[in-house]
């Protein structure tokens, strides 16, 4: 364990609710305590009393705890407050605690940071303590608090022993002068290429499922008056844009964050995509092109009341390639054009809606979810993460030019290949030689009192 010889301290939850709560962590935070607070000091027995001033006079009721090193959540003697949520009751101990020369302010994620140096937990853990607090939707949350309980720790660590061991072997081959070691260059190269073909599908798996950290921009795209505004309205469940039976109302993209099957999700409804001669609304047809190039994923509408014409079409073909499913709007209405029995039109996959009885919305948001994350989202190593995402592309690489090398005959290339797959994989984890800039390029964007 690290101990640091100095003491930081800084508010942990958001002032202005009923509690709020002051984390000190270092060697004086007992003194501390019994400085500032009455009641009994016991580890890990949260005690009432009050926050008290140099002559006695009693500040804030509070309850605190005291946690001795190493168990902590920094792995060092820790205490934690929680007074009134009040902005003038966290002022006041923040003064005192300036006061006593005992402790001085934390910087943003160093609690997390002291926890990661004292190995309570890996650096993928700790970057998951952020996601925890950042998740804006359930599979977020599901993914980070999976990799927070270490989970994919355990994959990626047990992926880097089996480079580590399959090294070894390699070692021992080479300096063997007896001829006795095993030297089994086929055998190496398939056990390679099994790790790497792993490795290659938890990166895969990174570029995919970065949405549910980032989330996922969808674009609701189509001809004027097919249904786009109120198609926006029917999932966010109110009325955030527009909708008159006049085509060309909406000349602007309009943008609002739902949470779609646990997915955070950003639906951008674009302008009606039409030749026009108007300035302002022809800037909004280019933004609505501009949409659905750069989104995610995009929905195509059609209106289910009438055939397609070349408005419709010309719109189809513009998305083609693109990662999108087919709406046909108005359900509740006489209809003619439909889904196939296999779910399908023109090809895609479609869903038939009404945005005034919510008929299909459901099966839509399925949809929706499928389509942008493919699965359950249960993967107990699900990656979100893009800084393990990119060392995990790099490992692979790595992997495969020691496949390579192995078959030319190379045999200390390959090792050198290996050797910096597991630099990748490690530096994931934080073990190893992982750099000093790393680790304070991850914590600094922590927020305070983490």
């Amino acid at each position: 364990m690290i101990m640091n010889n100095s003491t930081v301290f800084a508010l942990s939850t958001p002032v202005g609710g009923a509690i709020t709560v002051m984390r000190i962590s270092g060697p004086n935070s007992r003194a501390l305590l019994e400085k500032l607070f009455t009641g009994s000091i016991c580890d890990r027995r949260i005690s009432f009393g009050h926050i008290v001033c140099e002559n006695g006079e009693k500040v804030d009721a509070c309850t605190a705890v005291y946690y001795a090193a190493p168990r902590s959540y920094t792995g060092e003697d820790m205490a934690e407050i929680m007074i009134h949520g009040s902005y003038a009751a966290a002022k006041k101990l923040t003064e005192l605690i300036d006061g006593t020369g005992l402790a001085e302010r934390a910087e943003p994620g160093e609690f997390t940071k002291r926890a990661y140096l004292n190995g309570k937990m890996d650096l993928a853990q700790a970057e998951a303590v952020m996601d925890v607090i950042s998740a804006s939707a359930e599979r977020s949350l599901k993914a980070a608090e999976a990799q927070l309980e270490g989970r994919l720790s355990a994959v990626i660590g047990g992926l880097y022993e089996r480079v580590k061991l399959a090294c070894a072997r390699m070692a021992n081959a080479m300096d063997d002068d007896t001829g006795e070691a095993d030297d089994d260059t086929a055998g190496s190269a398939e056990e390679l290429r099994g790790i790497r073909e792993e490795v290659e599908r938890l990166a895969d798996e990174g570029m995919r499922s970065r949405i549910l950290r980032e989330g996922a921009r969808v674009a609701i795209i189509g001809s004027p008056n097919v249904g786009k505004s109120s198609l926006l309205n029917a999932l966010l469940l109110r009325e955030r844009a527009i909708v008159t039976p006049i085509p060309g109302t909406t000349r602007d993209t309009v943008e609002e964050s739902a949470s779609v099957c646990g997915i955070p999700v950003v639906f951008v409804d674009t302008a009606g995509i039409r030749e026009s001669g108007d300035e302002v609304e022809m800037i909004g047809v280019e933004r609505a092109k501009r949409e659905s190039r750069g989104a995610e994923l995009v929905l195509w509408l059609a209106d289910g009341t009438r055939e397609l014409d070349e408005g419709d079409e010309a719109i189809l073909r513009s998305v083609e390639g693109r990662n999108m499913l087919a709406v046909i709007t108005k359900a509740d209405l006489p209809n003619a054009i439909a889904p196939d029995k296999d779910g399908l039109f023109r090809g895609k996959r479609a869903y038939s809606i009404s945005s005034v009885t919510g008929e299909g919305l459901e099966a839509l948001k399925k949809g929706v979810a499928e389509a942008l994350l493919p699965g359950d989202g249960s993967s107990a190593a699900l990656v979100t993460n893009s800084r393990h995402t990119a060392a995990l592309t790099a490992a692979a690489e790595m992997l495969r030019a020691a496949e390579e090398r192995l078959s030319d005959g190379l045999t200390d290339a390959a090792f050198f290949e290996m050797r910096s797959a597991m630099d990748r994989l490690a530096g994931i984890l934080g073990t190893g030689d992982a750099a000093e800039e790393l680790i304070d390029a991850v914590f600094a964007n922590f927020c305070l009192g983490k």
